[in-house]
């Protein structure tokens, strides 16, 4: 048994240290309705799906290889499972210390990344999570997404070149984040809006491509 667990953790390890995405941008596109899913999609290839089970539990796969995702009590905590077993977890500290405040990931290798929250100078729904390690200031990920539009794609993740040092931790940092970011959106205070991606606008018709493509849930 333990020999089989070694060989699972070797091949997870070689696949996400010798694959290293590089630059580019990676969108999240929501799929289904009754069985939710989520593509991850870079330069066109599919790289990773999330699919949901309920609200609280989800799984992320990739290349043959599986993730459990289970959501704690409040939503503060998001465990993900890797198949020799070993957990790693999005950790949401306490807002009662604004110095402890803000969110860590805790891989299971004892590897400790944090996500720095930023909103857009116009629109507070317009929300962005950079993703760095504590002891040096070189941005790994950076996660977009809007708290309000409803739109085909949830996310847009932007690879930074300084992720190919941590590239064995690439397919748990996104599916934790996504998974937290999908919260957010369930729990937005505000009233969602759908957006109609496919939809354009005759350039004389006197409305906007967003005016036009909204339409109020």
């Amino acid at each position: 048994m333990q020999a089989k667990l070694n060989i699972l953790t070797i091949a997870a390890g070689e696949v996400f240290e010798g694959d290293f995405m590089g630059e580019g941008e990676i969108f999240v596109r929501r799929e289904g309705h009754s069985r939710i899913r989520h593509i991850f999609t870079l330069n066109g290839r599919v790289i990773g799906q999330l699919r949901w089970r309920g609200l609280r539990r989800a799984v992320y796969e990739t290349e043959g290889i599986r993730f459990d995702i289970n959501i704690k009590k409040l939503d503060k905590c998001i465990s993900i499972t890797s198949e020799d077993g070993s957990e790693s977890f999005l950790v949401e500290r306490s807002r009662a210390n604004p110095h402890r405040a803000g969110m860590r990931v805790k891989m299971a290798e004892g590897d400790d990344f944090r996500l720095l929250r930023s909103c857009g100078s116009r629109f507070k729904s317009e929300v962005s999570f950079s993703v760095n390690k504590p002891f040096y200031a070189s941005t790994l990920l950076v996660f977009h997404f809007n708290t309000r539009q409803r739109s085909q794609t949830t996310v847009r993740i932007n690879v930074e070149p300084a992720m190919k040092w941590e590239a064995r931790f690439t397919h748990r940092l996104l599916a934790l984040v996504v998974c937290r970011i999908i919260l957010e959106r369930r729990h937005s205070g505000s009233p969602p809006v759908r957006i109609k991606e496919s939809m354009h606008c005759s350039p004389g018709d006197g409305r906007s491509r967003s005016g036009a493509s909204r339409v109020k849930r």
